[in-house]
């Protein structure tokens, strides 16, 4: 493989944690080796994977600059170490300008050139003062961004109902929007904040079976079909499409799981897919 043609996928250290495509080209490197890239500025990564590819395509990707020496391991550590105080300055500048913002997290360039500062508002904000005293106060560039609930999920984590971290901090490289659709499709009739991560949105996970539901479903019997098994007679209440059950509350109000395939729907069709 030629070296103009060195492509390596790198997992950039910046709060998106995105991992990206560079070229790298004269620069010998390895899975696991840290690098600098021009990602919007300077910033620290790490190689994940080394790519060959056609000629021509490295052109059109961002460069990888230079191994990581030491020291600009310790300079992006001293970043991130500071940049809590950087985020309660810039509140305190938010705060006189009297702006309806949310600051939500902030990040150097690995050679502090440029400071990042993400924020929250619930509508457009004009900060164009509030740039001119940050940029003074700081003596950098600043760029500030605004980012939606979801977003300041993604960048500062949390744990979610589950227990576990939340999908977006951990895995979910672009996390759309769930419409309460998706909710209704898998029969979870509760009220929205029973099923509403730490963003204030309705959880990501809702997305994940929904595919398995919506093949599922029309091949049970109805909500509120009436259904015999043996002696019992009732109504469908609910599903379980992973037992392939029907949860039936019968005429002598007793609450009973049964298989789909052995009750026989007296009225009330089957589901029609959609």
């Amino acid at each position: 493989m030629m070296d103009g043609d060195r492509i390596v996928l790198v997992r950039v250290y910046d709060l998106t944690r995105s991992s990206e495509y560079f070229h790298a080209s004269g620069i010998e490197l390895s899975p696991g080796d840290k690098c600098v890239v021009d990602h919007n500025g300077l910033r620290l990564g790490e190689v994940l994977n080394v790519l060959d590819a056609g000629s021509g395509l490295s052109g059109q990707l961002e460069r990888v600059v230079r191994i990581a020496t030491p020291r600009d391991i310790e300079t992006h550590s001293r970043n991130l170490a500071e940049s809590e105080q950087v985020l309660s300055s810039a509140r305190e500048v938010v705060n006189r300008h009297g702006l309806p913002m949310h600051l939500v997290a902030a990040e150097y360039t690995l050679d502090r050139a440029q400071l990042r500062i993400y924020f929250t508002a619930p509508h457009r904000v004009d900060f164009r003062a509030l740039l001119r005293e940050l940029a003074g106060l700081f003596g950098v560039r600043i760029d500030l961004r605004q980012m939606g609930a979801r977003d300041e999920a993604k960048i500062k984590g949390g744990i979610g109902r589950c227990g576990r971290p939340v999908c977006c901090h951990t895995f979910l490289r672009e996390p759309r929007s769930i419409p309460m659709e998706i909710a209704y499709d898998q029969e979870l009739f509760v009220s929205p904040e029973r099923i509403t991560g730490i963003c204030g949105r309705l959880m990501c996970c809702l997305a994940y079976e929904h595919e398995t539901y919506k093949e599922a479903l029309p091949r049970l019997p109805r909500l509120g079909a009436r259904v015999s098994h043996g002696k019992k007679k009732g109504k469908v209440i609910s599903h379980n499409i992973f037992r392939n059950t029907v949860i039936v509350l019968t005429d002598n109000g007793e609450r009973v799981e049964l298989p789909a395939d052995k009750v026989e729907v007296i009225s009330g069709e089957k589901r029609q897919g959609k």
